[in-house]
């Protein structure tokens, strides 16, 4: 009863209430409560990450498999724990030994992608190596990437994403909240950790490989998902720190410095990313990858940057958005 009352103060956005709601009911040590606790605190209060992690971890040890699986997440993520593969790889074991089904799944993809018999002998080695990338242009600095994921990997980031996708935002320049823009009206969704899997956190930990940044520096991984007609019009990815709602996300969070995107799909016409000032239009193959910094060598904005996302004229597009700041986030 409590835990579903919880849920419903969730859905109606009392979020305060819910948690209080959930640590009464997991004050006894009901594995249940102590799962439903730790899920909603990563996901509707994350000032309280540290609680929902630990509250996670009670749970598995008392036999929750979806607990395992979260906490099998954010060891691979280096999130509240240190980053450790073969610790992860556990706890997904252990997911799955109490019969969590996704965890089972994510095992048969994972031996299956990586050609081992068993979870503990996946070999991760070549693929935590940079892969090899193709300068574009020197200014602004864009590189593409053939093959940087398998086309396996992309079909199951666009089903982590698809049943989560919305109306996209930017970012309002005044006060640095979510805002909706004519210019911009494809769909897309934040695919923070406790929607994501292993599976999005090694192409993560790729892409760290790629750009010799490491993922506390990256945002919340974006799917993108673009319809026949929508687009995001000619702009900026960086930060303009003359606007006052942008300058304090610069000083909370850091300046966006980088851009990843990766090709998830294909079967559309026309949806390429340009670069109008530099004449440079790309449109990748389903696994390679696009990547441009959006701040000149000395750390300044690159105004020749600007960069549109082109609406496709028949079939959808799927990338994945992955923005890099300056400090971690």
């Amino acid at each position: 009863m409590q835990l579903d009352a919880a849920r419903g103060l969730e859905a109606a956005g009392r979020a305060a209430e819910a948690t209080d709601l959930l640590r009464r009911a997991a004050a006894s040590g009901h594995v249940a409560a102590l799962a439903a606790l730790g899920k909603h605190l990563l996901i509707h209060r994350p000032d309280c990450a540290r609680e929902g992690l630990d509250a996670l971890s009670a749970a598995a040890q008392g036999g929750n498999g979806e607990s395992a699986y979260l906490l099998a997440v954010f060891i691979a993520e280096g999130v509240g724990f240190p980053q450790n593969w073969q610790v992860a790889f556990a706890a997904l074991q252990h997911a799955a030994e109490l019969k969590w089904l996704p965890a089972q799944r994510e095992i048969e993809f994972l031996t299956s992608e990586f050609k081992a018999t068993r979870l503990q002998d996946v070999d991760l080695s070549r693929w935590l190596q940079a892969p090899p990338a193709h300068l574009l242009s020197s200014a602004p600095r864009i590189f593409a990437v053939k093959n940087f994921a398998s086309p396996r990997m992309c079909d199951r980031l666009i089903d982590l994403a698809r049943p989560r996708l919305k109306a996209a935002q930017t970012f309002d320049p005044e006060t640095g909240a979510g805002q909706y823009e004519n210019s911009r009206n494809n769909s897309d969704c934040h695919l923070i950790l406790p929607y994501s899997d292993l599976v999005l956190a090694l192409v993560r930990a790729r892409i760290a490989a790629l750009i010799q940044m490491p993922p506390p520096f990256f945002e919340p991984p974006t799917m993108l998902h673009y319809k026949p007609g929508e687009t995001f019009s000619p702009h900026y990815d960086f930060l303009d720190d003359t606007k006052p709602g942008l300058s304090k996300e610069i000083a909370q969070n850091g300046q966006r410095v980088l851009t990843f995107l990766l090709y998830l799909n294909e079967g559309f016409e026309g949806g390429e990313t340009e670069f109008p000032l530099v004449g440079v239009r790309y449109k990748g193959n389903k696994g390679d990858a696009l990547c441009f910094w959006n701040v000149a060598q000395d750390g300044s904005p690159d105004r020749r940057a600007l960069h549109a996302g082109l609406p496709p004229i028949r079939g959808e597009k799927w990338l994945l958005s992955q923005w890099v700041r300056n400090i971690p986030m």
